[in-house]
């Protein structure tokens, strides 16, 4: 039965934009591909803007049913969201019906020692819906360089709330962040990383800690837990400040950094990663 997979070139362009990585891409094209393939054989007549939220959610039951392990099924969340509000941006569609679409709990992601590529995507995306649904650019932006920091800077939960403005060095629409609370030592975020913190200082200059609390002190390692717990809760993901900063040491190994270079980067001696990790990244 032939099918339509709407805008998928335009698509694949907005992934690559986004400089997602290429399994992601790969995976989110080829879910797609699913999804279209399914909605010819249930709803052969239906065009994409009159896909709602009913729709989806029978697609990801089916699957469900069919016995797709919860892991399987989160990722075609991942990628009907992202497509989906692709589509809405481009004005495609009026109302986007995966906005209210959440991925399923799963104890084996709770217990992941690192975020999967397509849980970051997520996590992000989560972040950006959450901001326009409550029209609030300024959380936007500290949630975004908040995670950013975590995330591509692999700091600590204290370092994040103890960071000063004055430590962000820019060279153009670089960062380069010099951690002075604890193991000193820098980081650099490229231009992409460091967007929405630039953005962020932007509308913060007379602040004086990155992160500051409603009193204008520096925020707390429990406020930014629960910054974290809150985007969790939202995204369907678990989430902590430890988490991302060894997703960071992952991504760093994986795009070939030794084990010492990615400890000095953290500013620690020793790099320790779970030996099922490192045989799943192929770095035994």
């Amino acid at each position: 039965m032939k099918f339509k997979f709407y805008s998928h070139v335009e698509y694949e362009s907005y992934l690559l934009g986004q400089a997602r990585a290429d399994l992601t891409i790969a995976s989110y094209m080829m879910e797609m591909t699913m999804f279209f393939a399914w909605l010819a054989r249930v709803h052969p007549n239906l065009e994409v803007y009159q896909i709602g939220y009913q729709i989806v959610s029978a697609f990801i039951e089916e699957e469900i049913k069919s016995g797709k392990q919860i892991s399987t099924v989160n990722k075609k969340i991942s990628a009907l969201k992202s497509y989906f509000h692709f589509l809405w941006l481009k004005g495609a569609i009026g109302i986007d019906p995966c906005a209210k679409l959440r991925r399923k709990k799963d104890e084996r992601e709770e217990q992941a020692f690192y975020l999967q590529d397509e849980e970051i995507d997520f996590l992000l995306h989560t972040i950006r819906e959450d901001a326009a649904a409550r029209k609030n650019e300024d959380v936007y932006l500290r949630n975004m360089s908040l995670v950013s920091l975590f995330l591509w800077g692999g700091l600590r939960i204290q370092e994040a709330a103890n960071l000063l403005w004055r430590e962000v060095v820019w060279e153009q629409t670089k960062a380069i962040v010099a951690i002075s609370f604890g193991n000193l030592r820098r980081v650099v975020l490229n231009e992409n990383e460091a967007k929405p913190l630039n953005e962020y200082y932007n509308k913060n200059l007379e602040s004086l800690f990155v992160f500051p609390s409603r009193q204008g002190e520096k925020i707390s390692p429990r406020s930014i837990q629960f910054i974290l717990k809150v985007l969790g809760d939202k995204s369907g993901l678990h989430i902590t400040a430890q988490k991302l900063r060894n997703t960071f040491s992952i991504q760093k190994l994986q795009q070939g950094y030794s084990r010492e270079e990615v400890a000095d980067l953290l500013g620690i001696d020793q790099l320790i990663i779970p030996d099922h990790v490192l045989e799943e990244i192929g770095k035994k």
